[in-house]
């Protein structure tokens, strides 16, 4: 594994979200990682990318009791995906690419931890994940997304609805031998159908601690499971340390689980799993590494018992993990590669299109604080090679939502690149400097053709716009339809003069979910795909 780090901070304009605690310890949110040791070469691990984790926050993700904002949780779960897997096309893609071999007949299994109902695994935080799960391969059908789960979906806010997609609810509450197993702790266990039946797994548990004893008073990734495998009578394994570890270095465990995503938004670190909320870290964690996850998880909870007072839980079923003979993962902070993805209050949305030949980027803050302004820059391959191509000036101090926007005419720059990767550099008044993540533009302008281009803003509420360039005159359809194949709306039916035109679509009466916008003339169909959040 390499010791290069991918830190990237996001414009991040507060301190410590941890309640109660002023300091976080410094392997969580470090930002400069280089020098740091790195597995000794010989060095296996059972999960693929150890130790690669990120760890993305936003200050005001959450907004009070049992309250989420929707648009900050999808955001975070992006910008994650797309770090985590290294590609910055989109986060479908980024999500796609962790599971080997996906094709739209394979099925995805998704466990959530919903022993508590004041702290469960975040309808938001899942919902953000079906978005894009749906999104890979240019529709992955909902009906092969199966959630399951031992306790009750009730009041959870668990539903189709609320989802905006038609994904399987699955509550396994019972576990009868069905003739497949896990072997843990000594016994064939009867292990959940629902994770039986799919090629791939999503392990999402909470940011909790637990009651129970011998090291395993943690509920995070390992502990999820007890809700997969057989967890009463006389296979039960409830607080039983050696079955967990068992579960995890399980050839079905290790071939089906492809990403945990560690709900941290909201926190309980004393008395667990059950009982209110006692933090808000205002944090979701990813990684194809249970082991990472959970350490660092442990990092958390124990910075947040320190700072009441209480003494630190010892979890040391994660080191057993790390160490042979199970070797699953990293547990050490030192050698992990923690990239940071700090997205701020302030910037609501940034996007980078081709548009008549020239890119354009938009971008939208929600607040500015002592905001000099951006410089944009560019590059060939998104990683390094960074060139300043331009400035605009910010806001300074504004609570105001402010639009802004940047045009590279650089043709002939981009007539010898396929694609360009572009990004943002926020810089303070005090000359601090912050960056987006990088977004690629793809370079197929053609002055002839007329174009489709992307909506704006994507993703979207209420109302988004859809700009279409005709070259010369033109009859032109422009029709919006759902994943089922409905038309849901026609913005454009009859003979339209040459220029740029921008035709606005509203959703505010449909529900949230993926949209296509088809439109057709001169005998050549385009289409784009648009997301509508709530």
């Amino acid at each position: 594994m390499s010791g290069r780090t991918l830190s990237r901070r996001f414009f991040l304009k507060a301190g410590s979200a941890l309640a109660g605690a002023s300091i976080l310890p410094a392997p969580l949110l470090s930002h400069s990682k280089a020098s740091l040791p790195t597995p000794e070469p010989e060095q296996t691990y059972a999960y693929p990318n150890p130790g690669r984790i990120v760890i993305a926050e936003h200050p005001s993700v959450v907004l009070g009791y049992n309250n989420v904002d929707e648009t900050h949780v999808q955001g975070m779960f992006d910008q994650g995906i797309m770090q985590l897997a290294g590609i910055y096309t989109s986060p479908a893609a980024a999500l796609a690419s962790l599971f080997p071999g996906l094709t739209k007949s394979k099925k995805i299994a998704i466990k959530p931890n919903l022993i508590n109902g004041s702290v469960p695994t975040r309808k938001e935080l899942v919902k953000a994940v079906i978005n894009r799960l749906t999104d890979m391969l240019g529709g992955f059908p909902a009906s092969n997304i199966t959630i399951y789960e031992r306790h009750s979906f009730s009041n959870k806010g668990y539903t189709t609805s609320y989802f905006g997609h038609n994904v399987n609810l699955v509550r396994d509450a019972s576990f009868p031998d069905l003739g497949y197993t896990i072997h843990c702790d000594g016994k064939d266990r009867p292990y959940s159908k629902s994770l039986y039946e799919a090629d791939y797994l999503i392990n999402m548990p909470v940011l909790k601690d637990h009651n129970c004893g011998g090291g395993l008073n943690l509920t995070l990734s390992f502990k999820n499971h007890m809700g997969t495998v057989n967890p009463g009578g006389s296979l039960g394994i409830h607080c039983n340390k050696d079955a967990v570890l068992d579960i995890m270095a399980s050839s079905v465990m290790m071939s089906k689980q492809r990403l945990v995503i560690l709900d941290a938004l909201y926190a309980i670190y004393n008395g667990g799993p059950g009982g209110n909320p006692q933090a808000t870290p205002q944090k979701i964690l990813l990684s194809q590494d249970p082991v990472a996850i959970d350490a660092q998880g442990r990092i958390l909870i124990n910075s947040l018992r320190s700072a009441n007072g209480l003494s630190a839980k010892s979890g040391t079923y994660i080191d057993q993990a790390a160490a042979p003979p199970f070797s699953l993962g990293i547990a050490d902070p030192q050698k992990m590669n923690i990239i940071s993805v700090a997205l701020p209050v302030s910037l609501a949305l940034y996007t980078a299109a081709l548009e008549q030949g020239v890119v354009v980027l938009r971008w939208r803050t929600e607040g500015e604080t002592n905001n000099h302004g951006f410089a944009i820059e560019r590059s060939a391959n998104g990683q390094d090679d960074w060139t300043e191509i331009g400035f605009v000036a910010g806001a300074g101090s504004t609570s105001a939502t402010r639009d802004y926007r940047f045009t590279d005419r650089d043709r002939e720059t981009h007539s010898r690149h396929r694609s360009l990767f572009y990004r943002l550099r926020q810089i303070d008044s005090d000359g601090t400097t912050e960056y987006s993540a990088a977004t690629e533009v793809t370079l197929q302008f053609n002055p002839l053709a007329w174009t489709l281009e992307q909506n704006y803003p994507n993703p979207f509420t209420g109302e988004t716009e859809l700009p279409v360039s005709l070259p010369r005159d033109a009859r032109l359809s422009l029709e919006v339809f759902d994943l089922t194949g409905a038309r849901v709306a026609t913005l454009c039916s009859g003979s339209m003069p040459e220029g740029m035109h921008y035709f606005q679509f509203d959703a505010s009466a449909l529900p949230a979910g993926t949209y296509i916008a088809r439109a057709a003339a001169e005998g050549v169909t385009q289409e784009i795909r648009m997301l509508r959040v709530r």
